[in-house]
């Protein structure tokens, strides 16, 4: 084995190729967790798709008004307007769940501005920047967030950020907001598909750390001749 590392390693190339080959066996092996982990939940019933209407959510800053004509075409569509410039929308217990989406259609009258969710991973914990997501706009009014993988106590939803003495609506299509949308989930063989930014560290980072290696296994070899 020994004989085998050192022939390995002593041919041009193999430090790099083997922090690549590194970096692809824990991207395997990162997925296979997530999507047993997953698979698991589902299994247990704590990973399930779940609507969750405005009702069942504190409203802060926010108040119902009647629709407009322009939103009173959409059928059982519920209606917000701001009453200050941080409005809040607050689901206090989702530990009976997991939670991986969080997914709803909008329509905005007026500058939302800052859209986010926040979320904390222990009951009491306050709501901080250092916890929270940003959607990702699918078109038609649709907003998609992503939670990180962790226990996921409670949620905060912050829908828009109106700029000062300016009120903005909300009106929420039917199905309200819906955690772990059947559609916003990934399929098994997504798991081991990287965004692009995880694909730029994919290549980014095992380059890195074999220039480091290299660089560091150069000085111990000067270091070496020295001491001779």
């Amino acid at each position: 084995m020994k004989n085998f590392v050192k022939s390995w390693f002593a041919r041009r190339g193999a430090l790099p190729l083997t922090c690549y080959l590194l970096a692809l066996v824990l991207w395997l092996a990162q997925g296979a967790l997530h999507w047993g982990g997953d698979a698991l939940a589902r299994r247990a019933g704590a990973l399930y798709e779940a609507e969750i209407p405005l009702s069942d959510w504190q409203l802060a800053g926010l108040t119902q008004t009647a629709a407009t004509p322009e939103t009173a075409v959409l059928e059982d569509s519920v209606t917000l307007t701001t009453t200050d410039g941080d409005p809040q929308m607050i689901l206090e217990d989702v530990s009976d769940m997991t939670v991986r989406t969080l997914s709803y259609t909008v329509q905005f009258d007026g500058d939302a501005r800052e859209m986010c969710l926040y979320y904390t991973t222990k009951v009491g914990e306050p709501y901080s920047q250092d916890r929270r997501v940003f959607p990702q706009a699918l078109g038609g009014g649709r907003y998609l967030y992503t939670l990180p993988r962790t226990t996921i106590v409670a949620l905060r939803l912050d829908p828009c950020s109106p700029d000062a003495n300016k009120t903005v609506g909300l009106t929420f299509r039917p199905g309200a907001i819906t955690l772990n949308g059947a559609d916003t989930l990934p399929a098994a063989w997504e798991y081991f598909v990287p965004s692009w930014y995880q694909a730029f560290c994919l290549v980014l980072y095992p380059a890195l750390a074999a220039a480091a290696l290299s660089w560091l296994r150069a000085c111990v070899g000067a270091l070496r001749r020295r001491g001779r």
